[in-house]
């Protein structure tokens, strides 16, 4: 069974792993290795545009489970700035992309990991009210 300080673990671990394998993505990309993959992976998702939605999406609700989910009080802050960290991580990356050769910024990229980091913004408070709902109803 798991312990508080066990489960918090848990969580940020998931949270490191996710981070690397973007930026192990990322790296690919830039350096075009494993290219074809990638490509299928994009296709998959829908394109690159709803790729950069629905990777940032995720990355955004695992920072925020893994983060901020202390306790109600001080809630919006601190999923704020996470979310901030979040874009201006996301901000570097494609800044990043201007300068390498063979890669190319584009702000359409970076609205689309922004409308992703809403959304997983979006998606962790829903679960978290629902949650918070249920606890409040279900008194053991």
């Amino acid at each position: 069974m798991f312990t508080r300080s066990t489960w918090f673990k848990s969580k940020v671990i998931l949270l490191i792993v996710y981070g690397c394998f973007l930026i192990t993505l990322s790296i690919f990309k830039t350096t075009e290795i494993m290219l074809p993959a990638i490509f299928r992976m994009e296709f998959f998702l829908g394109g690159d545009k709803l790729t950069h939605l629905i990777l940032s999406s995720i990355l955004s609700f695992l920072a925020l489970w893994a983060l901020a989910y202390k306790s109600s009080k001080g809630l919006m802050y601190r999923c704020f700035i996470i979310c901030l960290l979040l874009i201006i991580g996301l901000l570097v990356d494609e800044l990043h992309q201007a300068l390498v050769g063979s890669r190319r910024f584009e702000w359409l990229d970076f609205a689309c990991g922004v409308g992703g980091i809403g959304l997983g913004f979006m998606s962790f408070l829903a679960i978290h009210f629902c949650h918070m709902k249920h606890k409040l109803t279900h008194k053991y």
